[in-house]
């Protein structure tokens, strides 16, 4: 009995973070499009060609090339499309810009077969393009309108892979490959928090009246959290320095520079808080509190 396809459901992205030549290729915490997906097509840009001898084809050069991918779908948020194009939304509006950089991502799903066993998909590296969308007059019967967001999977520099395909009805499959599929093997989810140091360090002496404060991070945080509200500069008594707070073009450095020169002979305190999180959603594990004394 023909055992087709007859679904496709769990469609899942996760952004790639790393994929350093000679390494290993890390993503971020998977996110779902819950029940959106109408129809997924893969189209494989493989190439064949023939050399011919004696009036004959004597042998087949093949090579296995990009992957286009197209998405139908439906009721995809406009925060859902600033995450797959890298753009940001301020106040409900997405505005795309020459600017923006169009991060890669896993895309994985999974398709039901007739004899209710699954095949699941993952294609490891694609990057997105801003979609078309089509509108139409309400007539005598609704026609509601759907989304294609098209994507073209490339190698990983890493390993040289582009997909990969498991069957539960492979004779080698194993019932933990399908079960963890959205969040082991490739995508392993990053749930270390962030650390910081800090200089002046704590307990520093004889600091400089004109010292700034560097919060140097182990990884990259969301530039969104380098505010005023979450790294702070303030007197032993409590009273707050005025200064600016800014963060590195790598995300991993926050520097607050004071408006004026600190009092000499003061002691301060430096404050970053657990509100704090890196690119995979990871907070502080708790408050940075640094105080530091300035110089005579």
């Amino acid at each position: 009995m023909a055992n087709s396809r007859i679904g496709a459901e769990a469609l899942t992205i996760s952004k790639l973070l790393t994929d350093p030549s000679g390494g290993t290729a890390t993503y971020d915490t998977p996110y779902a499009f819950t029940k959106k997906l109408i129809k997924l097509g893969v189209k494989n840009k493989s190439s064949m060609e023939m050399q011919y001898a004696d009036d004959q084809t004597v042998d087949i050069y093949s090579d296995d090339g990009d992957v286009e991918i197209e998405i139908e779908n439906t009721d995809v948020t406009e925060d859902e499309r600033a995450l797959l194009l890298g753009q940001t939304m301020v106040a409900g509006v997405r505005t795309p810009s020459t600017t923006d950089v169009k991060p890669y991502f896993c895309v994985m799903w999974k398709s039901k077969k007739r004899n209710g066993a699954y095949k699941y998909y993952k294609v490891l590296k694609v990057q997105f393009k801003e979609s078309d969308e089509d509108f139409a007059t309400k007539a005598e019967k609704t026609a509601p309108q759907t989304d294609k967001i098209s994507g073209t999977g490339i190698q990983r520099i890493s390993d040289g892979l582009r997909k990969r395909i498991a069957d539960a009805d492979s004779a080698t499959y194993i019932a933990s490959t399908g079960s963890g599929w959205f969040t082991t093997g490739d995508i392993t989810p990053d749930t270390t928090p962030p650390t910081v140091t800090v200089v002046p360090a704590d307990s520093a002496v004889a600091q400089l009246a004109t010292v700034n404060v560097v919060w140097t991070f182990d990884k990259a945080i969301q530039p969104v959290y380098a505010t005023g509200a979450n790294f702070t500069l303030t007197k032993a008594d409590g009273t707050a320095v005025a200064g600016a707070v800014t963060i590195s073009t790598d995300n991993t450095v926050v520097t607050f520079n004071p408006t004026a020169s600190l009092d000499a002979s003061g002691v301060y305190i430096a404050f970053a808080s657990a509100n704090v999180k890196d690119m995979s959603g990871n907070a502080l594990a708790a408050n940075s509190v640094t105080n530091f004394a300035v110089s005579a």
